[in-house]
């Protein structure tokens, strides 16, 4: 995974401005994390940093970016430079990832599909709980476990699920994304079950999963028939609990 994030680099940002699928993405994120201004958050699988960025931006008053690729880490860093909001950017593994602080918040936008077994969905788990305030809360986005790759696809959205394996207790799949060059991203899609139990055995409470939702300015821009693959056969879902 991590030479795979390495390759791909500063290609990712193109993904999250120019594809309409991080529309929904953004959307349901902030919607579920509500009002956090005044808030610490540590944001996982943080990537170039574009949501540690947003995350800043809209009010949070310390923001901790975490990655596995290298690669990835120095782009966000360099964003920084050139634009100085007070970030800072680690690189670390989540699964072992250690305590860095406690924070109000942990987001974590394409981190829980790459765990490889639910062993390793459970240190995940383990891990962000220990940089938890006491009453913090989790907000992730992840693979949705109900998604097929038998039903529309979400191409026209800036991405394409080419493969999808069906394991005892979720799904294994590959997608390219749709930019300039391409590139593919490996996950796991675990099934509800999986991923509650990994919550509650890491301690959390309060689990809640999260329909992915289209705003409204985006029905109005591309109409509702360009969202209904989307909605009726979404990638991703939102999943969130409390410490």
């Amino acid at each position: 995974m991590t030479e795979l994030y390495d390759s791909i680099g500063s290609t990712y940002e193109q993904f999250k401005t120019k594809a309409t699928l991080p529309i929904a993405e953004n959307f349901t994120l902030f919607k579920t994390l509500g009002n956090f201004q005044g808030k610490t958050i540590l944001d996982l699988a943080c990537g170039t940093g574009f949501y540690s960025r947003l995350l800043r931006e809209k009010g949070a008053t310390k923001v901790l970016g975490v990655d596995i690729s290298q690669e990835m880490v120095e782009v966000a860093r360099q964003q920084e430079q050139e634009n100085s909001l007070g970030n800072e950017y680690q690189v670390f593994d989540i699964v072992k990832l250690p305590k860095l602080g406690k924070f109000d918040l942990v987001t974590a936008i394409y981190l829980l599909n790459y765990a490889e077994n639910k062993e390793n969905l459970l240190k995940m788990f383990q891990n962000i709980r220990n940089n938890l305030v006491e009453n913090g809360r989790l907000v992730a986005l992840t693979a949705n476990p109900d998604f097929s790759v038998n039903k529309s696809n979400p191409t026209k959205y800036g991405v394409t699920v080419f493969k999808q394996e069906a394991l005892s207790e979720g799904y294994y799949a590959e997608a390219e994304c749709h930019t300039e060059p391409p590139f593919v991203i490996k996950y796991f899609g675990w099934n509800q079950l999986i991923y509650e139990w990994a919550a509650r055995e890491a301690g959390f409470q309060k689990l809640t999963w999260h329909s992915i939702e289209i705003p409204p300015k985006a029905i109005e821009q591309y109409t509702e028939d360009y969202w209904q693959d989307f909605l009726e056969n979404p990638m991703i879902i939102g999943f969130s609990c409390h410490n």
